[in-house]
């Protein structure tokens, strides 16, 4: 087994490449940490080469490209205080699109809200996940920790929101916004149809030209004294809502 011991190494320095949104684009791969999602991606068969310190290696004896690495290459690849010390290079699968319930998220910033957001998603049945391209990175070392490998089993997309929004409604889909302003709070959703969610920027909501797409915006009842939810937290009650019929 091979053993890396300096983070000169020239496949360390393309491992931290990974780090940057720019190179995992042009290279179509990503860098994961943590055993729990390293496994999860051999699990999806997604994984090129894993990187571990001596005393996780027997974890991962039976992948054949499993690097041995010392505490201080590990503390290089890892964007935490405290390595992990299991990393893996992963490959960028994108699934095809599902027959189901769709996410819409238009220009989310932050990584803790995007995590919570894919955990709700994989866990009440929106299995398609379509990202304006100014949307924080999924890719980024806190969302994948936050989403702990759920991506895999769904489908997410950056993309042209106006483009993919007419497409949807194309093929029957119920689109809904979740503006402030002009909310119906009780739109009605039949059984029968697709829905796409679209959450908008923490600070700014949806962009009017894809508010303009939707067919009904759909208003949470919260109390008075409560000015509004966090985009992650309202995601997640309303998906569960379509997800059980409320």
């Amino acid at each position: 087994m091979e053993k890396i011991t300096s983070v000169k190494n020239q496949i360390i320095i393309g491992a931290c490449e990974l780090k940057n949104r720019a190179e995992q684009i042009a290279q179509q791969k990503y860098l994961v940490e943590g055993v729990n999602i390293v496994v999860e991606a051999l699990k999806n068969q997604v994984v090129e080469t894993i990187f571990a310190t001596k005393k996780h290696l027997a974890t991962f004896k039976d992948f054949k490209n499993c690097i041995e690495i010392t505490d201080n290459v590990a503390a290089k690849l890892t964007d935490l205080k405290l390595s992990q010390e299991v990393f893996a290079v992963c490959r960028i699968k994108t699934n095809d699109f599902y027959s189901a319930h769709t996410l819409v998220i238009d220009g989310v910033q932050d990584p803790g809200n995007l995590g919570t957001l894919i955990r709700s998603a994989a866990a009440f049945g929106f299995k398609n996940i379509l990202c304006s391209h100014d949307t924080v990175n999924l890719y980024s070392g806190k969302v994948l920790r936050a989403i702990q490998g759920q991506h895999f089993s769904l489908h997410i997309k950056y993309c042209d929101l106006v483009r993919t929004l007419k497409d949807l409604k194309e093929q029957d889909f119920l689109v809904l916004g979740t503006n402030l302003q002009g909310g119906n709070s009780q739109p009605v959703i039949s059984k029968n149809r697709k829905v796409a969610i679209v959450l908008g920027n923490e600070g700014q909501g949806v962009r009017p030209e894809i508010s303009e797409l939707c067919e009904a915006n759909i208003l949470l009842e919260i109390e008075a004294q409560v000015e509004s939810l966090n985009v992650a937290i309202a995601g997640s009650i309303l998906m569960y809502l379509i997800k059980f019929g409320k």
